[in-house]
């Protein structure tokens, strides 16, 4: 509670002012210092082209070649079609551009379709890890030490911590917590939440098997980055690497042990990133997106790994990055130039990977290892407002694609960010044009729902080629958006063992269809989104930065008809535009259904007691839901509360003899 700024300590219920709040928590539980120089880059300035990575594979560039070509050849037969189906008869200037702007979007499916394919067919046999990463070997006993940052800002403190206590005890379980130490590390502005993450610190830090440490920064210059390089020039002297996580992250102790293994047999790589699996998806939307990334977000996984090698990219959490590495080469400038491309750089992860490779540090991808968890916005709203704030960072790209020094393949990371979201209003465009076009014909203004125009437009419209070619056009379209779901599918379906942790092969299939379905309707409503969040951006109006909602579990119809009621009025003009020209509403239904449907998806996708039924009844079950592995368990029990026998092994006991109040004395 709060009254005029004042705010009640949770340790001795008196009243507390936000200023005293900053003023004591900086001071409470901080290392020695052990500073590392973090200098600002110069972006525009740098001698000579990206230095080499000796953790490059050899045939890397066949592997490129071959994925390239691959996705030209898919690209153009998809292009090909759709120019087949638009042109007979002669192309107007509006059809043009449709078809001048379909062709990016054939090759980012293309390219999509391509990478999930190679992933598809090494995962069918028996890949091994490029970096050594095994975890049918004995764990590894890392000797450098690793410092788990964890910076939060405005986040439920309860459920911050409870994730913490779980890593901290999963360590423990590997017998390797002396060689991690965990950093809290706050950017909260609201004093009730600081308090609350104190009150949880302190419990924790009686508990806690690795050393632990509590900062609150007065000022948050640079959002997460600036936190990162806050604590690297603080403290990043003593610590070979650094992992960073979300405040949804978690991982297992083994996860990061064999992370920091692999670091110290291969000094040359400056960051691995792993794959993280969703997991606690409540409601509809949230277990939607939890089912497809566990059922085939892995086969694309791969095969990006297969084809980027040491030149990937980052995500900004669940990665080991090496420290000195960071430093050297990743302090973040204020961009020049006005709003949207100056200011703090915002989507700072997909850059420092850049720059880490262009200062010759490998980047690489672990495809193979488990025990990397997040959680997933849990309704539509709260997605497309994290899908705005990656809109504006990524946008914010353009113009640092053309770094000097940068490797190619780190400017192609670049550019397909950008791509991801400058798609939506190419799409747009491309429909309007060709919508309008087929408007103008005169044989389909005269083509009303009336039985005897039906007869006339069929005689006048019917077109047997441009029948075949627009059936040409839809399959190749399907495969290409569809086939990746596919192949993860059959992937799954041989294996046995993970049949069953999905709940058997028909609430796969049923799963998977109505996956499907949901992500038709929903495409055509971020179209819209992130089309109109494009050009907002671009027109100089910025989000901040807000904190995510992880636990709603319901939408109310006046929030949703306030964020989404302009597309479904849209949708419904249009399908009574579209009334009186039948191949159109044909041919758009699939599109018109969703944006019509917006709202309702909105508040269904949100409504957490249906997500659980769906759950009861086994749709988009996975392994992790079936089975929770220890972690995930642990993480869902009480923050504040003494630790419950989460795990089944015995904790080692060098890790619990030194009491822990002196291990962690400031």
């Amino acid at each position: 509670m709060s009254e005029r700024g004042a705010f009640f300590d949770l340790t001795s219920s008196r009243s507390v002012a936000y200023e005293t709040v900053i003023s004591v928590s900086d001071r409470v539980e901080i290392p020695t210092d052990a500073p590392l120089a973090m200098p600002v880059q110069p972006l525009a300035f740098w001698q000579g082209g990206a230095r080499p990575s000796n953790t490059a594979n050899t045939d890397m560039t066949l592997r490129r070649w071959g994925v390239f070509v691959a996705t030209a050849i898919m690209a153009f037969a998809g292009w090909r079609a759709t120019f087949d189906t638009i042109a007979l008869g002669g192309v107007t200037r509006l059809e043009a551009v449709c078809i001048v702007l379909l062709a990016p979007l054939f090759l980012a499916l293309a390219l999509w379709f391509c990478t999930a394919v190679v992933g598809f067919v090494v995962l069918l046999g028996k890949p091994k890890d490029p970096l050594g990463i095994d975890e049918t070997l004995p764990m590894p006993r890392p000797k450098a030490r690793t410092a788990i940052l964890m910076p939060v800002h405005n986040e439920d403190a309860a459920e911050v911590f409870a994730r913490l206590r779980a890593m901290d005890a999963s360590l423990a379980e590997t017998g390797a917590s002396r060689a991690f130490d965990i950093f809290i590390l706050s950017d909260t502005r609201d004093a009730a939440v600081a308090l609350a993450e104190q009150a949880c610190f302190a419990r924790f830090r009686r508990e806690a098997n690795s050393h632990v440490f509590y900062r609150k920064r007065t000022q948050n210059t640079g959002r997460k980055a600036g936190n990162i390089a806050d604590w690297v020039a603080r403290w990043g002297g003593d610590y070979e690497h650094m992992l960073v996580l979300d405040a949804d992250s978690l991982m297992t102790g083994e996860a990061m042990v064999r992370l920091a293994d692999a670091m110290e047999r291969h000094p040359r790589i400056g960051l691995i990133q792993t794959m993280p699996m969703i997991i606690n998806g409540q409601t509809i939307f949230a277990r939607t997106l939890q089912f497809a990334t566990r059922l085939y977000g892995r086969v694309a996984w791969t095969g990006l790994a297969w084809w980027s090698g040491s030149e990937s990219s980052f995500w900004g959490h669940n990665a080991i990055v090496r420290t000195k590495a960071f430093a050297e080469t990743c302090g973040l400038p204020s961009l020049n130039g006005p709003k949207p491309f100056g200011g703090e750089v915002m989507s700072h992860d997909a850059l420092e990977s850049a720059l880490l490779r262009r200062g010759g540090w490998g980047v690489h991808l672990a495809p193979y290892l488990g025990g990397s968890y997040e959680e997933s916005p849990s309704n539509l709203l709260d997605f497309a407002t994290r899908d705005r704030r990656w809109c504006r960072g990524n946008v914010q790209h353009v113009p640092l694609i053309g770094l000097p020094g940068l490797h190619w393949m780190s400017r192609l990371h670049l550019v397909i960010g950008v791509l991801s979201y400058v798609l939506s209003p190419l799409w747009f465009v491309a429909l309007s044009s060709g919508i309008i076009s087929r408007m103008l014909m005169p044989e389909l203004k005269k083509a009303a729902f009336t039985m005897a125009d039906l007869q006339a437009a069929a005689h006048a419209l019917i077109d047997w080629r441009e029948i075949q070619a627009t059936a040409w056009a839809m399959i190749i379209t399907f495969v290409l958006l569809f086939g990746p779901k596919i192949l993860g599918s059959i992937l799954v379906f041989s294996r046995k063992h993970e049949i069953k942790g999905f709940g058997g092969r028909r609430r796969i299939l049923a799963g998977l269809g109505v996956e499907m379905l949901l992500s038709a309707l929903v495409a055509p409503m971020l179209m819209f989104t992130q089309t109109r969040a494009l050009v907002e951006i671009l027109a100089g109006k910025v989000g901040g930065w807000a904190t995510q909602r992880r636990d709603a579990d319901r939408v109310t119809s006046q929030e949703a008809f306030k964020a989404m009621g302009w597309i479904s009025i849209a949708g419904l003009t249009l399908a009574v535009m579209f009334w009186f020209t039948p191949d159109l509403l044909t041919a758009t239904l699939p599109i018109l259904a969703g944006l019509i449907l917006a709202v309702p998806l909105t508040m269904l996708g949100a409504h957490k007691i249906a997500g659980l039924k769906l759950k009861a009844n086994g749709l988009f079950m996975t392994p992790e839901e079936r089975r929770p592995p220890a972690i995930v368990r642990a993480a869902l029990g009480p923050a504040c509360e003494p630790p419950a026998a989460w795990f089944t092994g015995q904790r080692h006991t060098a890790m619990i003899t030194e009491p822990a109040t002196e291990r962690n004395a400031a």
